[in-house]
């Protein structure tokens, strides 16, 4: 059995050139770092190194449109019967207004100044694709 323990200070530093480890490789041994875990594969939860895997998606179909109001050319995924796609077809949006409890409420109670609180606090966005084409200034 090897001595696990380093030689001590005093045997390493003698100048005797005749004199060998007690930890030295027994003659014909090749100290390989790691051999004991040679036959061992190792766990599963580690990373291998080697050819990685990309999974490789269908080839997706792009829509060319144009924009009628610029004439600017549009390149999309979204198929030409998508709402938002309709809207850029058409050109124009379907609008949808809603006022906020906070403008209502200013309204009433403030009844000139109010009006104006209530159209700062409305929020118009398309039926159709649902964009927000105006967002209010107030929450509620």
């Amino acid at each position: 059995m090897a001595n696990d323990n380093p030689p001590s200070y005093d045997y390493a530093t003698q100048d005797s050139g005749k004199a060998t480890p007690p930890h030295s490789p027994v003659k014909g041994q090749i100290d390989k770092p790691y051999a004991h875990n040679q036959g061992v594969p190792p766990p599963p939860h580690t990373l291998q190194a080697g050819p990685s895997y990309a999974p490789r998606h269908d080839p997706t179909n792009v829509h060319h449109y144009v924009n009628p109001l610029t004439g600017e050319h549009v390149v999309s995924v979204l198929p030409p019967n998508h709402p938002e796609m309709v809207c850029l077809q058409e050109g124009r949006h379907i609008k949808q207004t809603r006022f906020g409890l906070l403008g209502v409420l200013a309204a009433i109670f403030w009844f000139p100044l109010g009006i104006g609180l209530c159209l700062l606090d409305r929020r118009v966005r398309c039926e159709r694709c649902g964009y927000v084409l105006e967002d209010g200034f107030m929450c509620g």
